[in-house]
């Protein structure tokens, strides 16, 4: 039999954090490993240089990608690797209908080929159509038809999905891909998220300058996140002491982060606000400076909840989370955590009051981060993989 040979084709590998379940799949699994990484990525309306660190576990190349549609980005040099390589498997971070995946499994004759996706939506071509014409927007109308005829094209191609969601894999198995798709978290680094000494954590809330109860926010400040929800709710708790911890985004400006300091200044809560920038490699260290962790995604007819990662990681801080019921949110607190209506401003001030008001954000902590340890790491996810590997 011969041992198996993956090759990542991955975006989102641009940051150095996101290879951290191919280091488990190498290093515990013994699988051989190479990820092609774009030289730099758009990202957040501009182009971003791939950080250089000292890889371990498998072996990289970089690339340039052309294009900066996430369905139309395809990588340059992916023939030459696979000439070297020799891959069994090639694993394309990216949702089946893309260019990106046509392009690796051209480059890849012989492998096997998998995809990852979050698409946790039923496709309504007609709907996206009408819509895309409604709006005199000619390239909203043709995004349903691009769709249609890229997954024409890789569907004999794939060998298999993996989704995040169990939406995500009804979606999946309608498009044609029934007995061809897999569920898998997408892992946090258990060796960054976990629960840190009490002596760390004081360090941390001493530099913020957390000195109350700490509510925070860790997702991407868009529209369908639903801090504007959060705030109204946060409005109505000003008689209890509790501060917010938000993260600037200085790196993602946009119109939205902008109205959410507007709403602050116009709620009467700039003195509550705990700002910060960082990236995802310090996330812990605030995430274990926060007291309660929420999550308020709300649904639209063209989104809801792809996975909401922020709340794994929190919880294997030992961290309290709330969410919404939106999309996939559900799934990972399971019973670890409180979920409240999505777009609910009042049941989620009833649930934060809940917690203000009981003050025993340690309790049940450690059997929170042994949930989500065991159940949402990279482990669990690397371990999906080399199972269908062998």
């Amino acid at each position: 039999m011969t041992a198996a040979r993956l090759l990542v084709v991955s975006p989102p590998c641009y940051q150095p954090i996101n290879r951290a379940v191919y280091r488990e799949l190498a290093s515990v699994h013994g699988v051989a490993v190479h990820i092609a990484v774009p030289k730099r990525l758009f990202v957040g309306g501009v182009w971003r240089e791939t950080p250089v660190v000292a890889d371990t576990g498998y072996t990289l190349s970089s690339h340039e990608v052309l294009g900066t549609h996430g369905r139309l980005q395809t990588m340059r040099g992916l023939a030459a690797v696979a000439q070297s390589w020799h891959p069994t498997h090639v694993l394309i971070d990216s949702d089946p209908a893309s260019l990106m995946v046509l392009n690796a499994a051209r480059a890849c004759p012989g492998a096997e080929v998998w995809a990852l996706t979050a698409e946790n939506l039923p496709a309504n071509y007609l709907s996206e159509f009408g819509a895309g014409l409604a709006a005199l927007n000619p390239l909203r109308a043709a995004a349903p038809l691009l769709k249609i005829g890229l997954r024409m094209l890789v569907h004999r191609r794939v060998q298999r999905v993996f989704t995040l969601s169990n939406d995500g894999s009804r979606v999946m198995s309608g498009l044609g891909f029934a007995g061809r798709v897999s569920k898998i978290p997408l892992g946090f680094d258990p060796a960054l998220f976990r629960i840190q000494d009490e002596s760390n954590i004081a360090a941390t809330r001493a530099k913020l300058g957390l000195n109350a109860p700490t509510i925070a926010y860790f997702g991407r400040l868009t529209p369908e996140k639903g801090m504007h929800f959060l705030l109204e709710a946060l409005a109505a708790l000003k008689d209890l002491s509790w501060q917010l911890l938000l993260d600037r985004f200085s790196d993602y400006p946009s119109a939205y982060a902008e109205t959410v300091r507007t709403s602050i200044a116009a709620l009467g809560l700039e003195d509550r606000v705990v700002y910060f920038n960082a990236g995802h490699e310090q996330m812990p260290d605030f995430m274990n400076a926060a007291d309660l962790v929420v999550l308020p995604s709300i649904s639209t007819p063209r989104w809801k909840e792809q996975y909401g990662r922020v709340l794994p990681e929190a919880m294997a801080c030992g961290k309290q989370v709330i969410g919404s019921n939106s999309g996939t949110i559900p799934e990972l607190v399971s019973d670890q955590g409180i979920l409240v209506p999505e777009a609910d401003a009042k049941a989620l001030c009833g649930a934060i009051r809940t917690l203000l008001v009981r003050a025993d954000f340690r309790s049940g902590r450690d059997r929170i981060s042994a949930y989500a340890h065991a159940n949402l790491s990279i482990r669990s996810q690397a371990a999906i993989w080399a199972g269908l590997l062998r």
